[in-house]
């Protein structure tokens, strides 16, 4: 499914383009490893874009040359295709717990089945 996430103009000379990531791996001890999505936009606006499915993780963010406002904010991709805001350490857990089981098991439940799911997980 195409998940979207909308961004509103900015100073292109102090901020980088914004952009979106899925994690495809990863390894215990290392970063995540992702695929990279695109922005449709310019400085006056626009929103990032990238295929996912329910129960990926998902990272959008923008970075800041001055270094006070770069954004890196995690995500996981709902039912619904909306996104459920999370931390890195509850997504790294998240991300561990869908790879172990075969089949997903988040893949059959409700959107506030899978919300109080990955609440549960991540307490």
């Amino acid at each position: 499914m195409r998940i979207t996430q909308s961004f509103g103009s900015y100073n292109q000379r102090r901020y980088g383009r914004p952009w979106i990531a899925k994690i495809t791996s990863w390894p215990v001890g290392g970063k995540a490893e992702v695929a990279w999505g695109s922005y449709l936009g310019s400085d006056n606006g626009g929103e990032v874009e990238i295929d996912a499915n329910p129960g990926d993780v998902i990272r959008t963010g923008q970075k800041d040359s001055r270094g006070n406002r770069t954004s890196g904010d995690w995500y996981i991709v709902s039912l619904d295709g909306s996104l459920i805001p999370t931390t890195a350490a509850k997504a790294k857990d998240h991300w561990e717990s869908t790879k172990i089981a075969k089949p997903n098991p988040l893949a059959t439940f409700s959107t506030e089945e899978l919300i109080a799911e990955i609440e549960r997980r991540n307490q």
